[in-house]
């Protein structure tokens, strides 16, 4: 049982839309990197009281032990300077080996996390950048955990990494053991890499705002400065009305330099208030529970509410804070901690000077709100900061371009019991033409690695463009692989057809008998649709497209048929209408359905793609679930899934295609992304000059994704 991959692109929007006009030449320049800046000395993390030596090889030694002909030794500290200047370090020369690894013995008190906090940071000095450094924690009776997507950033130089294993929720007094890998999956000899100072991080020291009113705790934001952050105020109608303005800081002293502040005049009504304008973004209470507000009284012990609201929700208020001086600016606190409210729900604050008081024509000011985080964080974890297969002249001709789409079939559906990735490449043949054509890699089952370099196929592509005439005479895209009856491998695809500047696309199909090695001539199954994924199941293929309708939106619809070569007597539903996301940010097209199941959990899982503001070109990934592959639900559910990356990343502009798998207690995602790793003028420009499609990774334990589904 295998499910389909797909993903609508440029050339599918062009067909569907009109909008956009696709070029056989090469749709990007490669842009070389920009020169390296200086080395800049980084603060070395000392041992404070938030700090657990683990090992710093002066007062303690894990007795690391080694495999294979990697060598280890503890040595006089050959770098010493601000960074480190440790007397002894860890040394480790490579032997040539993919995984080599060094092991230290059994602790004799295990890992407390709750109490001593779930992240580690250690010091190392690498012989290059972008190694790869893997930290896992291993214990009898636990699954060993690991962390892979760390890599060096400098050559040389002594620099902190941190591992952060608080999404893992792993148990207390279960973990002894430390493993770590330099240089993980590469094969380099001879490298010398540098280590110390391990420590486990206490969790962030406890600040008193009060004390330290610039201080800004974990989990909260600026919500207005009067600066950058202005929220709108309102303030309540009544026969003696208050008085608000933003003014100049007549008084920038103490704790507030800042220019701007807030100004109320007070009416004398009892109960004047001022209201904000509704967030975005709902407040995030388990991020911090925590308001702050710089307050300057015209009287001692004035009273100052602060009050939360939410749309159906009962509001809360703390009453109990006051500003105990006259005409100085004090940095209020107040903690919303025992009310216990959920998060997404509530999305405004109402402010109250002088609360229950009739004073008249009395000024107060304020500034500089912080409260909790309001951002949503998503859900999946970029794996390292560069894509796991890119462009570039350096890559072979057929995929030089752009390579993307990714399916993988894992052991139990690959028809080799090895792990398969199947890749849209775009590029060059022998004749310098340009098309979109299939590629394969493999992973051996034993040695499997997400974040290892795949095996490619030395026939790559396997699957060409057809002659011409054919359905997909110019390119194929949007892999959807799927072992169907006695084991036949059937290939769903957008087939790509007509003239450079006039093509049109269409859900296609091909057939291996030999394993899905060599495949039969492409057939059109449905005109004007691009495909998404399939799925074989209780003997029936679930065959998933996008489709445009209604002036530029795009939904999902799911062919049901006996033959998998043809949709004449398939039985179509929609399956994925636009908007109902959350915050409707799918408002005008869903697409790039990626169909998964999970050990043990009796669902099937849906990544799709979506967005309010274009056709084609999205920023956001979101879940759906299922019982039957037809009637889907959208996670109720504020947190995002996966969002592009921030602007100058790689995948800055927009991301397609989540395909997600698990392994080992976690679920992993490959992931289309357009971008060029540098400045654009607009990345929300659909395919801006300049940009490439490249394969990224991402991350999330199988217990917080079904957590964040609302399923555990």
């Amino acid at each position: 049982m295998k499910i389909s991959r797909f993903n609508i692109s440029f050339c599918l929007a062009a067909c569907i839309m009109g909008s956009i006009s696709c070029s056989e030449d090469p749709l990007v320049r490669y842009v070389p990197d920009e020169p390296e800046t200086p080395e800049t000395p980084e603060t070395p993390v000392t041992p404070e009281v938030n700090h657990l030596i683990i090992c710093d090889f002066e007062t303690e030694d894990l007795g690391f032990r080694t495999n294979d002909k990697l060598e280890y030794s503890v040595i006089e500290n050959p770098e010493k300077n601000a960074a480190n200047p440790s007397e002894h370090c860890g040394k480790v020369v490579s032997a040539g080996a993919q995984w080599e690894l060094i092991y230290s013995k059994e602790r004799l008190q295990p890992f407390d996390f709750s109490k001593d906090g779930s992240t580690f940071t250690m010091k190392v000095n690498a012989p290059k950048r972008n190694g790869k450094v893997y930290f896992k924690l291993e214990g009898a009776g636990v699954d060993a955990c690991e962390i892979t997507n760390v890599t060096t950033t400098k050559n040389g130089t002594w620099e902190t990494l941190t591992y952060d294993f608080h999404d893992r929720q792993l148990p207390d007094g279960k973990y002894n053991k430390i493993v770590l890998l330099f240089d993980a999956g590469e094969t380099g000899s001879g490298e010398t890499w540098l280590f110390d100072d391990i420590f486990q991080l206490k969790g962030e020291k406890d600040t008193d705002i009060k004390d330290n009113p610039n201080a800004v705790p974990e989990g909260m934001v600026s919500f207005c400065d009067f600066e950058n952050n202005t929220l709108q105020f309102n303030i309540n109608s009544s026969d003696l009305p208050m008085k608000y303005e933003i003014i100049e800081n007549p008084f920038k002293e103490g704790c507030n330099l800042s220019d701007h502040v807030g100004h109320v005049v007070s009416g004398g009504h009892q109960w004047e208030l001022l209201w904000s304008a509704q967030f975005e973004n709902p407040l995030i209470f388990s991020k911090s529970t925590v308001f702050t507000m710089k307050v300057r009284s015209p009287k001692k012990n004035g009273k100052v509410y602060f009050k939360v609201e939410g749309p159906g929700m009962t509001a809360y208020e703390v009453t109990d804070v006051v500003v105990p001086n006259a005409d100085e600016w004090t940095n209020l606190v107040f903690d919303f901690k025992k009310f216990d409210l959920p998060d997404g729900k509530y999305s405004n604050f109402v402010i109250l000077f002088d609360a229950g008081e009739t004073g008249a024509d009395e000024d107060w000011y304020f500034d500089d709100i912080f409260g909790p985080d309001n951002t949503p964080a998503m859900l999946m974890r970029r794996l390292g900061t560069d894509p796991i297969l890119t462009y570039g002249p350096t890559e072979p001709k057929w995929r030089m371009e752009h390579v993307a789409n990714a399916a993988v079939m894992t052991p139990s559906e690959s028809p080799d019991n090895n792990w398969r990735m199947y890749v849209r490449g775009s590029g060059y043949n022998d004749a310098n033409e340009y098309h979109d054509q299939i590629g394969m890699f493999t992973q051996d089952a034993s040695s499997f690695n997400p974040m290892a370099r795949w095996n490619e196929e030395p026939q790559n592509p396997v699957i060409h463009h057809s002659i011409a005439g054919t359905c997909d005479e110019l390119h194929l895209l949007d892999c959807a692989p799927v072992v169907g009856k006695d084991g036949v491998v059937y290939f769903y695809y957008q087939a790509v057809r007509g003239t450079l500047n006039a093509k049109l696309g269409s859900l296609a199909v091909r057939k291996s008998t030999d394993g899905g090695k060599t495949f039969s001539e492409g057939k059109m199954l449905k005109d004007g649709v691009g495909c998404s994924d399939a799925v074989y199941y209780n003997g029936k293929y679930y065959i998933f497209y996008g489709y445009g309708y209604d002036n530029g939106k795009l939904k999902v619809d799911c062919a049901v048929t006996d033959n998998p070569e043809s949709l004449d007597a398939a039985q179509v539903t929609t399956v994925l209408q636009p908007g109902g996301g959350p915050g409707n940010f799918d408002a005008l097209s869903v697409n790039g359905t990626r169909i998964f199941r999970l050990d043990g959990i009796d669902k099937w899982f849906m990544v799709y793609q979506g967005s309010d503001k274009n056709f084609d070109y999205p920023a956001r990934f979101h879940v759906a679930y299922s019982d039957d592959l037809l009637s889907w639900t959208k996670v109720d559910n504020s947190q995002p899934f996966f969002n592009r990356g921030e602007a100058g990343a790689w995948d800055q502009g927009a991301i397609w295609f989540g395909e997600v798998f698990e392994y080992d207690g976690t679920l992993y995602m490959y992931y289309e992304g357009w971008g060029n790793n540098s400045a654009v003028a607009d990345r929300d420009t659909p395919y801006f000059s300049g940009g490439h499609s490249s394969t990224g990774c991402a991350s999330v334990s199988k217990n917080t994704f079904l957590k964040w589904c609302g399923l555990k």
